[in-house]
């Protein structure tokens, strides 16, 4: 075995910081003696040399190097755009045509990772993670087998070996589809957002015509016409606040790589300019401050509040300027503004020849087209003069009997209000209800219908807040006017902002507050829609779904689960935008919509197979580009030079890459041939000095 200077070490017996100290003791000593002329200065030194060597131990290390095999990673693009066509074939033909290719090269060492994908293709993170397992030292290229559709391409890469990419696909392939370059992620109800689109047919001139059909929430059509390859805007009605849904199609033409992105989900969320609110109180009392107080500090309402100092019939001799009075509005607030308005609230108010009779009429109507009335009843409901006697009394969810209730009692939560979204939060568990402050006088009443929704009552169980839908429009009574006591605290109190706030915002037709909400979510394993009913009243019945592909009608029915709602589950695989309609006992129904929001993910955007993408980074790294369809390159051993490709070849680095194995250690001055060294070299110089 040949030795060199690599293989010699030391192996310090001490510290190298004594061995450090004890050398300049010695050579201190040594020019000491040479000094003063002393015999045996020379064997001394010869002493203390050998005895610093012995101390550093030098030695040689029997080394035998093997040279290790150069790794090449293969990613391989398993994303769901590798399904279309003939690619996932492609792909393993190449595989096996690089496995074979390599078989027999144990200088090579062949690590094939599957890239999976079902949204996006993430090939350089994953890498990034399989060159943190390996020496780089060892790297002698990479190889990616993709459609060319990456979502991770970094700005630039240094691998320091070649990196090559096989595209699959065909190279006439061709994808309509529909994308989106402008969204609106807000819209004012009652108006339009504007998006965006681009139809892209690159068979298609720039500008030429594309037949678009756009489906709104209610389940009409509209047909679009769009420029090929250029943006356009498009607008959608926003009918409601919260989320509002359209979707986009575009006619399928034959031979398209992939269909499923000829569709376009457009999605807004509709917000209210501002929310008005009209708050008529009867007369001063201290109920009307709550209302007030928590209409004006919510900043979304605009609260137009008038209290009635002083009916027509009443006469002092008071100054009207004293009086800080204003004329009444009738005309201007129930005849031209009164459709401006999303509430109305009657605070305790009766007929005292302010407001004429017809008037409340045009309120029944303005209710029925879509608007809400709230009346917060106190004794003077009953009166003459009362609006229970009025066609606005006959609107209200509940009936009055006409008599007077004065007596303690704590407004409770029943069954239909732990669901209802306006007291569900604030109901409390069954077990442990929540504790609140007294309430002393209450209007008995009588639900009108089965359609009536009471979710707190009072005294002897009866309604104390009932609500009500009716055409188009909501309402709600309040059959007490004592909950100031609970904003004031009175014997505890009670969470009445919470509840009025959101009895305010649901009689407005807030979605989120909405009680027959029907939440829809796709089942695990992606191939049915599973449906939620929070239904207050009648037990529904069966569910219907249309196929957003083939329009096939699929029909279910409910069950009722331990939480009280219900549950249902539609077979539908396909994805996209799907309305479902639902049916209870009394014959109501009520829709919802399914958007499968992933539809269009990444992925789908574009399958057309492409090198663009990767062309420039390539490139960068001395690699090899092109279609697996031309045929594969012929795979070749190079050295270092930074020339790894050509026009048919795609070289893989031959790296220097060795495993040092040690075997034994010979020491230069063993410790016994020290200390016979020493022991002669002591009697020589003896010798010597005593003659």
């Amino acid at each position: 075995m040949n030795r060199n200077w690599q293989d010699f070490q030391i192996a310090p017996l001490l510290d190298i910081g004594l061995l450090q100290i004890l050398a300049v003791i010695c050579v201190a000593a040594i020019l000491l003696f040479a000094v003063f002329r002393l015999r045996g200065t020379i064997w001394r030194a010869i002493v203390m040399a050998i005895m610093l060597l012995a101390l550093i131990a030098p030695q040689f290390t029997d080394q035998n190097r093997e040279k290790l095999s150069d790794i090449v990673l293969v990613l391989v693009d398993r994303s769901s755009s590798q399904n279309i066509g003939g690619r996932m074939d492609q792909t393993d033909a190449a595989i096996s045509q690089i496995r074979n290719r390599f078989a027999d090269d144990p200088s090579i060492e062949l690590r094939i990772e599957d890239v999976p994908g079902e949204t996006d293709t993430r090939i350089f993170s994953a890498l990034d993670r399989l060159l943190g397992g390996i020496p780089r030292e060892r790297l002698g290229g990479v190889v990616m087998i993709t459609d060319g559709q990456i979502h991770d391409i970094p700005a630039n890469l240094d691998l320091g070996a070649p990196l090559h990419a096989l595209i699959t696909g065909r190279e006439d392939e061709r994808d309509r589809r529909l994308q989106i370059r402008q969204t609106a992620d807000y819209g004012i109800v009652g108006k339009n957002a504007d998006f965006m689109v681009e139809a892209i047919d690159h068979s298609l001139a720039t500008g030429s015509p594309v037949s678009v059909r756009m489906l709104h929430e209610d389940g009409s059509e509209r047909n679009l016409t769009l420029p090929a390859n250029e943006p356009h805007r498009v607008t959608i009605p926003v009918p409601h606040a919260g989320p509002v849904i359209a979707e986009l199609r575009m006619e399928e033409s034959p031979n398209e790589t992939d269909q499923t992105n000829n569709r376009l989900i457009l999605e807004t969320t509709g917000v209210r300019d501002r929310l008005r609110v009209l708050l008529l109180s009867g007369e001063p009392h201290p109920g009307e401050r709550a209302w007030r107080n928590l209409l004006r500090a919510d900043p979304g309402v605009d609260l137009v509040h008038f209290t009635i100092l002083r009916p027509p019939e009443k006469g002092d001799d008071t100054p009207i300027n004293e009086l800080a009075l204003i004329p009444f509005p009738i005309r201007d607030l129930f005849e031209v503004r009164l459709r401006q308005f999303d509430l109305i609230i009657f605070d305790r108010y009766q007929m005292r020849g302010v407001l004429p009779p017809h008037y409340l009429e045009k309120v029944v109507d303005y209710v029925k087209w879509g608007g809400a009335a709230l009346v917060v009843a106190g004794p003077e409901y009953l009166g003459p003069d009362g609006l229970s006697n009025t066609v606005l009394g006959d609107l209200m969810p509940v009936r009055v009997t006409g008599r007077v209730i004065e007596q303690p009692f704590v407004p409770q939560v029943n069954t239909a209000g732990r669901i209802h979204p306006v007291t569900a939060p604030i109901a409390g568990s069954v077990n442990t209800p929540p504790k609140w402050g007294h309430w002393y006088r209450q209007i008995e009443t009588r639900e009108a219908d089965n359609n009536v929704m009471t979710l707190l009552t009072g005294a002897d169980q009866l309604p104390l807040l009932s609500l009500r839908r009716i055409e188009e429009g909501r309402a709600a009574m309040l059959s007490s006017d004592q909950m100031w006591l609970w904003q004031r605290g009175h014997d505890g109190g009670g969470p009445i902002a919470e509840m009025l706030r959101r009895l305010s915002h649901w009689l407005m037709k807030e979605p989120a507050l909405d009680e027959n909400t029907i939440t829809t979510e796709r089942s695990a394993d992606g191939k049915s829609l599973n449906l939620t009913w929070r239904k207050i009243g009648a037990e529904p019945t069966t569910a219907t779904g249309a196929n957003p592909e083939t329009g096939e009608i699929v029909r279910t029915t409910f069950e009722r689960q331990s939480d009280q709602t219900w549950q249902a589950t539609l077979p539908i695989a396909e994805r996209g935008l799907i309305r479902v309609q639902t049916l209870d006992r009394e014959g109501g129904t009520q829709s919802a919509l399914h958007v499968d929001r992933d539809v269009l993910t990444s992925e789908r955007r574009n399958t057309n197979s492409t090198p663009d993408l990767l062309r420039d980074l390539v490139l960068a790294n001395g690699g090899y580009i092109d279609r697996i369809e031309k045929g594969l390159p012929d795979f070749r051993r190079v050295e270092d030079d930074r020339i790894w490709n050509g026009t048919n070849w795609a070289g893989l680095m031959e790296t220097e890459s060795y495993r040092t194995v040690i075997g034994g250690i010979t020491n230069l001055l063993p410790l016994p041939v020290v200390a016979v060294l020493l022991g002669l070299i002591c009697l020589i110089g003896w010798r010597i000095e005593s003659k």
